[in-house]
This record gives structure tokens, sequence and C-alpha cells, in this order.
């Protein structure tokens, strides 16, 4: 097949036979730090940080407590979904597929019958392969299911023991748990902040159905899909907590509301993909046509990664710095996650550009400290909670039963009052205000751990085996 014209790539879908090196270790360290932003937010809100600035005692204001840093980490788990739909493209969806055609080979898959050629223009679907949902699953369920199941075993065998009282669960909560479906039905894992696996694994089921069409948009026409998903985002995540209020957190966890971040993600690996291939074949992209909106990103003189980097510091900072003074810390954290994820795509984007791999930002990014927390970042964000209960526990103070009622289900009920007030008022004692920096490397010590000894050999038992090619 000849090479696509520039009208013609312009202005169809291009649909390739062949892979190209998208470079993705800057996201592995995105992704860990990521992580640690989620897991020392954790740590923070449970620590006496407000002693720090009023050592004389407690200042509330209302249910809030002055002072206790709130570092709003809430905002980067849509980074996870962006940067999972993200490597998914890249991973098993760069050469052309086609849309199953029978439940059968949906669930099998199909090879390729095509000749070998770079591209093929337009959307014709004739020798191209079907990507076997089965397969692809198989391999999803070999990367999060053992730490997944893992970390609610922990709960049963050691959580009650951290609440001084039994754990109770339903048939039902036993059921969804079991199926990873807890937060379809607006249930909850066992610990609830496994509840972001769920939604992943609502997104592995839409995957082989979605990848062939996010293939067959037009370049030209990828980014614009990506900020109608952005807008669908808003609707159904604006929607919903309008319709059902407090908490909003309900919202959040329900996978179908979560999934146009998802796509964003796809959207973000087929302009990359677009934009390399352009490159490759000597022919402009539609996506590097705009030296403005370049421009604006990189703050007029820096590279664009660099330029958003210091955007999303600047807004989590303001953000973390106005909770902390309790000037709407639930309504912040709500706004981070409704409009973060147009910034993430970008700087994805940009973290991926080999124009600026030379970044500082991506430097860091891509460096070996960063690229192996993002190795271990996965049972790090599984099991930090967990070790947090078990530090308070074991240093018998008082926050670790309100710790694991408010995030382990089956105990008894959490009140509906704030955390913060709930401690103070019930003279309760707290992590010293120092404490999130040692408890973060142990996170990451327990991680690392766990990952060497238990992901990552029970994952390659179960992940399937690669075909030989002829």
């Amino acid at each position: 097949a000849e090479a696509p014209t520039q009208h013609t790539a312009s202005t169809g879908p291009i649909l390739y036979k062949t892979k190209v090196a998208v470079n993705t270790q800057a996201l592995t360290g995105m992704r860990g730090f990521a992580v640690m932003h989620v897991a020392f937010n954790h740590a923070c809100t449970l620590s006496d940080s407000a002693s720090f600035f009023f050592p004389d005692g407690p200042h509330l204001h209302g249910t809030c407590v002055i002072g206790q840093i709130q570092l709003m980490g809430a905002g980067s788990l849509g980074f996870f979904f962006l940067i999972s739909g993200f490597v998914l493209v890249i991973g098993y969806a760069q050469i052309a597929l086609r849309p199953a055609a029978t439940c059968r080979e949906f669930a099998a898959g199909s090879p390729a019958d095509f000749a070998s050629s770079s591209s093929v223009v337009g959307g014709g679907r004739s020798g191209l392969p079907v990507l076997s949902a089965m397969s692809f699953l198989r391999s999803r369920f070999a990367r999060l299911g053992p730490m997944y199941y893992l970390a609610n075993l922990l709960v049963v065998m050691i959580g009650g023991r951290l609440l001084r009282n039994q754990l109770e669960y339903t048939p039902y909560q036993i059921v969804l748990m079991l199926t990873c479906t807890s937060t379809w039905f607006f249930e909850e894992p066992f610990l609830v902040t496994l509840w972001t696996i769920p939604v992943l694994f609502f997104f592995y089921l839409c995957f082989p159905v979605l990848a062939p069409w996010i293939q067959r948009i037009p370049p030209r026409h990828v980014r614009g899909i990506a900020i109608a998903m952005y807008g669908l985002n808003i609707v159904l995540y604006g929607g919903g907590y309008t319709l059902l209020g407090y908490p909003w957190t309900w919202v959040r966890n329900f996978p179908p509301a979560r999934l146009p971040v998802f796509v964003m993600g796809m959207c973000c690996a087929m302009q990359r993909l677009h934009a390399t291939h352009a490159r490759l074949e000597g022919r402009p992209s539609p996506t590097e046509s705009c030296p403005t909106r370049l421009g604006l990103l990189g703050c007029g003189c820096m590279h664009p990664v660099t330029g958003l980097a210091i955007c999303w510091l600047g807004v989590t900072l303001a953000s973390s710095l106005a909770a902390s003074a309790c000037l709407g810390g639930e309504a912040l954290r709500y706004y981070n996650e409704l409009f973060l994820p147009m910034l993430f795509y970008e700087w994805v984007y940009a973290a991926t550009d080999p124009d600026q791999s030379d970044s500082p930002v991506v430097r860091f990014f891509s460096s070996r400290p960063m690229v192996w927390l993002g190795d271990v970042s996965m049972a790090t964000y599984m099991l930090h909670y967990l070790v947090l209960g078990v530090l308070a526990r074991f240093i018998e103070l008082s926050v670790a039963r309100g710790l694991m009622r408010k995030f382990v289900t089956g105990g008894p009920s959490w009140p509906p009052y704030r955390f913060g007030q709930a401690m103070f008022s019930g003279g309760g004692s707290w992590f010293v205000w120092w404490t999130p920096w040692p408890s973060v490397l142990v996170f990451v010590v327990v991680g690392w751990f766990f990952t060497r000894f238990f992901e990552v050999p029970v994952g390659n038992l179960l992940r399937p085996a690669r075909r030989k090619a002829p």
C-alpha cells in the first residue's frame, strides 16, 4: 500500500500495521509519583500537623481543624485512569484492529492475514486482527488480581484485631468483592481504598470494544474527541453529584462516571501514535501544527511538559493551602477531580514527546529511582492504608480504631462528622506531625517486598504465554 498523502492523513482515519517505539518511562515515574501523592496525603490527614502551627491546642472552624494538612491526593486519581488508557493502547492497540463479528471471535480473537505495510488509509477491515478479550483480561488479571485479593484477605485477617471488634460481611458484599464489582453497585471492597480496582476492571472490559473505534478517529479529530470526553466527565461527575449529593465519593467510585477519563487516555495515546508515525514518514502531524498552543502550555519559554508541571503544582498547592485553612476542603477535592483530567491529558502527551526528552521534568520522572517507584506503585497503593492502621495500632494510638472504621468495611460504622474533629473531641491521640515522612518510607518498603516476592511471581504464573512468531 502506498504511504498516505498529507490530505488523506489529515481528513480520514489511518490504521497502522506496524508498531513504533513510544518511550513511556516518564509515565511510569509519574504513576509512582501520583501514588506517593495519595499515600502521603493519607498519612498527613492522620497526623497532628495542626499542632505544628498551633502548639496550644486545636483550632476548629466548624467541623474542620485549621492547619490540618490536606494535599489533595484525590486529584491524582484521575491521573491513574488516564495513564492506564494510554499505556493499554500503546501495548495492545497500536496495530489496526477490527471489531469482533461474533461473541466467540470477541472472546478468542482472530489473527491478522494482511501483507506487511506500514499503514492503511481509511477504515478498511479486511485482514485485520481481532483483539482476544480473554487473553487481554487474563493478562490484566495477572497484573492486578493477586494483590487485590491479597489486600482484601489481609483485611479479613488483621482488620478485626485493629478494630478489636469482629468484622461481619454479608454474602452480597462477599460476592461483589470476589467478582471485583463492588463499586458497580455502590458498594465498597473490604478495604475502601481499593475502590479503584473494580473501576479499572470495568475499563478493561470496555477496552476490546473501544480500541477499534478509537483507532478509526481521524488524526485531526482525536483531540476534539478527548475534549468531548472531558466535557462528558464534567456532566456525569457534576450531574451525579447534583442528583445524589453527599457523599460525592459514591459518584467518584462509579465506573461509568469515570470511563470518559480512561477514554481520554486512549485518545492521548492515538494522538501520540499519529505524531510518531508522521515523524517517521516525513509528513506533518495536525497535532504539532499549532505552535501557539505549545507556547502557551510551556508558559512561553519552557517545554510544555515543564509548564504543565508548574501548573499542576500551583493548582495542588493552592488547593492544599485553602483546604488547610478550612476554605472548602471537600469541595476542592471534588473540583480537582472534576477539572484536572484535561491538564493530565496534555501533560501525558508532552511527557512522551521525543522533542521534550531533555526537559528536567521528563528527566526526573525517567530517572531510575522514579521508574523503580512506579514499578512498585501498585502494591504500595493497595497496602498503604492497611500499613497505616498497623503502625497506629502498634504504637497504641487511638487513631487506629477511627482509621480502620473509616476505611475498612464490615466494622462499626463511622460517625458522619469529620475524622479530625472526632479525634480531637474524643481526646484521641494522633500521629505526631513529622510521622508522614517515615511512614512513606515504610509504604515503599512494604510495596517493594510484596511486588518482588508476591505480585511479580504470581503474575508471571497467571499471565498467558506469549505466542512464538512463525
